[in-house]
């Protein structure tokens, strides 16, 4: 993402600063994903020599994360009956807390044991508190600071709701796939990771349609099968760490 892209103060500067820098290294740069890559490939036009390498993530083991899944919700004082839809990350307008917010009030109004929680702080944290006490969503809304162990959280939960305006990678997702958790999703996600379709992920089209997809239990289930499938295939640690050897080899041997 570039530094008009980003909308960054004397933007045009910047890029013809990161461009040339970019331009002297002798090496492969590598992007995490092929839209990144061909917008690199664009940006830094005919000095380009760039690949793509897909981040990794380790795959837990299913016991484990059932084991975790049974320890957290008892932490977090949840019930059987108690459906958790998690946000995760940081707590800023690009991860659109808000429309997490608006979510959680139809599927709660939809579904009236369904918790949610979002792990992660930032600025967007007293417009949060705020609008929890105008909509009377305290004790069905939550939050809590960002924890470097996630994946407790991850087992714990029942749908990861990702709703950010644009990403990278969305590790996030992919974290959540690698648990078998069902994650929603808004389409633009696709624009950066074509990997996402309706075998994998769940896509918010709005609330209401949102809580309709919630309905199917069978469908939820093939697409937390899916989309643990889909890590394991390109996302794996393993994965990328192949990705690297080889380009290390291919270096050594220049």
């Amino acid at each position: 993402q570039n530094a008009v892209y980003l909308g960054a103060k004397v933007a045009r500067l910047r890029n013809w600063i990161a461009r040339n820098a970019l331009c002297k290294h002798k090496g492969v740069i590598v992007a995490v994903q092929e839209a990144r890559r061909a917008e690199l490939d664009g940006f830094l036009g005919n000095c380009a020599r760039t690949r793509t390498v897909l981040n990794g993530v380790p795959i837990p083991d299913l016991e484990r994360v059932q084991n975790l899944r049974v320890q957290k919700r008892r932490e977090l004082g949840l019930k059987d009956d108690n459906l958790l839809v998690l946000g995760l990350g940081r707590l800023v307008e690009q991860k659109r807390p808000d429309l997490f917010l608006t979510a959680a009030r139809e599927l709660h109004r939809q579904f009236p044991t369904t918790k949610f929680l979002w792990l992660g702080d930032g600025k967007f944290s007293p417009n949060w508190d705020k609008r929890v006490v105008r909509e009377k969503l305290g004790g069905i809304v939550s939050r809590t600071d960002w924890n470097s162990e996630v994946l407790p959280f991850l087992s714990a939960a029942d749908l990861l709701l990702h709703v950010a305006e644009y990403e990278g990678l969305p590790l996030a997702v992919i974290e959540a796939m690698s648990a078998k958790v069902p994650c929603a999703i808004r389409r633009n996600l696709t624009i950066e990771m074509p990997f996402f379709n309706d075998s994998n992920v769940i896509f918010v089209d709005d609330a209401a349609g949102l809580a309709a997809k919630l309905r199917d239990g069978e469908r939820l289930a093939a697409i937390a099968s899916n989309g643990r499938q889909l890590v394991e295939e390109k996302f794996s640690v393993k994965t990328m760490a192949i990705a690297y050897e080889r380009l290390y080899l291919e270096a050594a041997a220049r």
